[in-house]
């Protein structure tokens, strides 16, 4: 799922099946076949590939889990597992500095696509569209943009609608402040937006903010501003950081940011 390039990023290994094994794992030492046996309940109709594709995701991409003399044990300590929140931190924290993965490169490249994502309405027009204009990706095809979507969605790049996802960054945007603005800046204090937008492109890689910044992380930061997470505000004379303009949408630039201490 987040191998190097060219990586065919499968369905089976979905965020929850590769949590429910780390889970299983973490209880006792255990075997991959009785793993499988557990988590398909002995069921011989049950198709165990998922199972073993979300094993070697935990295993050999996520450094989750480790193989010691035959036994799955949990490589990481149980606070990660503890709760989807937690987990998805986690991923997040890897697979976005790994800049070589298909799953990275995809991503980077939705996230440029802005409006015109609206325009690709389903998932094989979105692979035979960035196939065709990527060349390093021009392997991709829709059965690996459909398991794209699931940690896409799951690690808050943007909503699921049917056969297409609609930009909006806001969890993943938020699980970065949460988790690393405080270790930068002060909470409950106004700093610059260019201060903020230098910090920010260290960690959220995926997003090009050379210029005016996406649509995807506009509305992220206009969401927490909504929700009063962050303060967005225009000071006379201060530097402008444009937002993706969006018609009837009250604020399309910004000088000064506000993060509200938690």
């Amino acid at each position: 799922m987040f191998k190097s390039n060219p990586d065919f990023m499968r369905m089976a290994p979905t965020p929850e099946r590769v949590l429910a094994v780390c889970r299983l794992v973490a209880q006792k030492p255990i075997s991959e076949t009785d793993l499988r046996d557990a988590m398909s309940l002995l069921n011989a109709d049950v198709d165990i590939q998922p199972i073993t594709e979300s094993v070697n995701v935990a295993l050999s991409e996520l450094d989750l889990i480790k193989n010691q003399n035959g036994l799955l044990t949990l490589a990481v300590d149980e606070s990660i597992i503890s709760s989807p929140t937690e987990f998805r931190r986690y991923v997040s924290a890897r697979v976005f500095q790994k800049k070589d993965t298909t799953f990275y490169l995809f991503t980077r490249w939705i996230i440029a696509q802005n409006e015109r994502l609206f325009s690709l309405t389903n998932w094989e027009s979105m692979a035979k569209t960035c196939a065709q204009e990527q060349a390093e990706l021009k392997a991709l095809n829709e059965n690996a943009v459909l398991g794209w979507r699931f940690w896409a969605a799951f690690l808050g790049l943007g909503y699921l609608s049917g056969t297409m996802i609609i930009p909006n960054m806001k969890l993943r945007l938020e699980d970065v402040i949460k988790t690393e603005f405080a270790k930068k800046f002060k909470c409950n204090e106004a700093i610059r937006a260019t201060d903020f937008i230098a910090w920010l492109s260290g960690k959220l890689p995926e997003v090009d903010m050379t210029g005016k910044l996406p649509l995807a992380l506009s509305a992220a930061l206009r969401t927490l501003h909504e929700l009063h997470i962050i303060e967005l505000a225009t000071w006379q004379d201060g530097e402008k950081i444009m937002l993706y303009f969006v018609d009837g949408e009250p604020i399309n630039d910004f000088t000064h940011i506000t993060v509200k201490e938690a």
